[in-house]
């Protein structure tokens, strides 16, 4: 896409889209993702326990909430947009995992890679430019800045990759070893792939054109518009009566010698023929818009966006020009980013295969929510609630809102019994007004036998 010199529309597109893309990848105020245990290996451990798939459901929900806190805190949201930007305009970009410190964005200018036949990394190399040299390093020459090279390889046989760091020929560290793809720290990221490319193309690729001749046209309007608005006034000196210097010189509300005849403006007329570049840039601007769905949905700002509308816009990323983007990138980044999370703060679910959902079917909770609501509340108009069990719906209402429940809510047994000191209660209230009506008729009748 070329750099706009009179017209800033390309990038209200990009920025656009971008939005979008982040607000649904990552949203504010819902979670990206859930856990999922195996239903059968969640049987076989809690036994059919209450108890025990409360307590799992606890440790789901804490884990989640950890993860999302950490999202936060590192501040992932910002560079997920600068790399929608560069997969947007660019291509392609490799992200780079900083333990504990979020998410670098390294751009194309400053890395290779090499892709097999399906477009997937075999091996990546980047440079970064360093002022101060890493712990342990010695070079021959200082200098102010140096060239700290990453090789990244994949071992075709075993597919564990290995990561090698050097400067000025001295390596940095040792070799590391990682056992796949998914467990390593960098990240290649691309927008479209066709077999033969050396990477991936970017979105804007595909309206190159048209946005040449949007810049094409705004030039065109924008000079046309000085051209148009500039003011010569015309004198006719050569058997006139009025000079240059009088109209020059007089001042507004002024009376001067001469006949108004001989002054005259600079008249282009060129309305008419300005109408068909404006016609033609507004015909693009739609069908750019449209492109960069900045016509459909409009983002909200971040704090007042609800789950309903972040899983319009990831609908709207799948059914339009766009199709398959946003699972490609839920499915790319999103559960990447969650493992390396989960790695970082140690969450591990030993006990139990849990899967870590991203995408639509991870957005997808607040309409299983509602519909739990609709569910319970037939069967509660049709007295049939009986048939519900109140510890799995609470347990699933807070599953589905992202909610910790750890020290929340009671757990099965404890309902149990405050329910069983509650039936206890009632049945001794209930005896003593027995026996109070009892002890008052004998009353009643010795009274009335003392009066006989």
């Amino acid at each position: 896409m070329t750099t706009a010199q009179t017209q800033s529309y390309g990038g209200r597109l990009v920025n656009t889209l971008k939005a979008k893309m982040g607000m649904a990848l990552l949203p504010p105020s819902t979670s990206s993702f859930r856990y999922v245990p195996d239903p059968i290996e969640l049987e076989a451990l809690t036994q059919g326990s209450p108890d025990n798939r409360a307590k799992v459901y606890e440790q789901i929900s804490s884990a989640t909430t950890r993860v999302n806190t950490e999202l936060e805190v590192q501040q992932i949201r910002n560079s997920l947009f600068d790399l929608i930007a560069q997969l947007i305009v660019v291509g392609s970009v490799l992200i780079e995992k900083v333990k504990d410190k979020g998410i670098l964005v390294h751009l194309l200018q400053s890395f290779v890679v090499e892709l097999d036949r399906s477009g997937s990394p075999i091996q990546m190399c980047l440079v970064e430019k360093l002022k101060v040299l890493p712990d342990g390093v010695v070079v021959k020459e200082e200098k102010e800045e140096y060239d700290l090279y990453t090789m990244l390889t994949m071992d075709k046989d075993t597919k564990r990759w290995t990561m090698v760091q050097e400067i000025e020929g001295e390596y940095v560290g040792t070799e590391k070893t990682y056992k796949d793809y998914d467990s390593l720290p960098f990240r290649y990221l691309g927008w479209v792939w066709m077999q033969g490319d050396y990477c991936h193309r970017p979105y804007a690729e595909d309206y190159y054109a048209d946005m040449k001749q949007m810049d094409e046209l705004a030039e065109l309007l924008t000079q046309g518009s000085k051209i148009a608005a500039k003011s010569l006034l015309f004198v006719n000196q050569r058997g006139g009566r009025t000079t240059k210097e009088d109209v020059a010189e007089s001042n507004n509300g002024d009376i001067i010698d001469g006949v108004a005849e001989d002054v005259t403006a600079l008249q282009l007329n060129k309305n008419f023929d300005f109408q068909v570049p404006m016609e033609r840039e507004a015909r693009l601007q739609k069908g750019l818009a449209s492109a960069f769905l900045m016509n459909e949905s409009v983002t909200r700002d971040a704090e007042r966006v609800t789950a309903k509308e972040i899983e319009f816009m990831a609908r709207e990323l799948e059914t339009s020009s766009l199709a398959g983007i946003y699972s490609k990138l839920s499915l790319q980044w999103s559960k990447w980013i969650i493992q390396q999370i989960m790695g970082e703060l140690k969450i591990k679910f030993n006990s139990i295969e849990v899967e870590v959902i991203t995408g639509l079917d991870a957005l997808g909770r607040s309409q299983e929510n509602q519909k739990l609501d609709n569910y319970v509340q037939k069967l509660e108009a049709t007295n049939r609630g009986v048939w519900l069990k109140d510890e799995e719906v609470v347990t699933r209402w807070a599953s589905y809102d992202g909610i910790n429940t750890v020290n929340l809510i009671k757990s099965p047994k404890e309902v149990q019994q405050e329910m069983k000191q509650r039936q206890q209660q009632a049945a001794q209230a209930a005896g003593q007004e027995e026996m109070a009506k009892a002890t008052g008729q004998g009353a009643g009748q010795a009274m009335t036998q003392q009066q006989g």
